[in-house]
């Protein structure tokens, strides 16, 4: 009998195109004002909670594909959109992040 590993199988994080190229724009305004670091550490905290446990933010709605819901989540001072297909372990996020109000982004 083998010994449970403890480690969960994590989900394989998508980023479009356009995801990637609104980000390196989003980074490049964020140094500009001074808040570079911050904005970083947000993203390296997105993208590593996607990886692990994308279920941390909202649902929003079931999508028309079996399995695939459309979720947001928040980590200051960003906001991402994302589906998680839970039956292939993927998450796609197919839409840029967005810096919430007042964040100064």
């Amino acid at each position: 009998m083998s010994e449970p590993s403890g480690k969960p199988v994590g989900y394989k994080v998508a980023y479009s195109e356009r995801v990637r190229i609104e980000l390196k724009d989003l980074l490049t305004r964020a140094v500009a004002r001074g808040l570079g670091r911050e904005a970083l550490e947000a993203v390296k905290k997105l993208d590593a909670r996607l990886h692990v446990y994308p279920q941390f933010g909202e649902p929003l709605r079931d999508l028309q594909t079996a399995g695939e819901t459309l979720w947001t989540g928040t980590i200051p001072p960003l906001v991402v959109q994302y589906i998680i297909d839970e039956d292939k372990r993927v998450v796609f996020v197919v839409a840029p992040l967005k810096p919430l109000p007042e964040s100064g982004l």
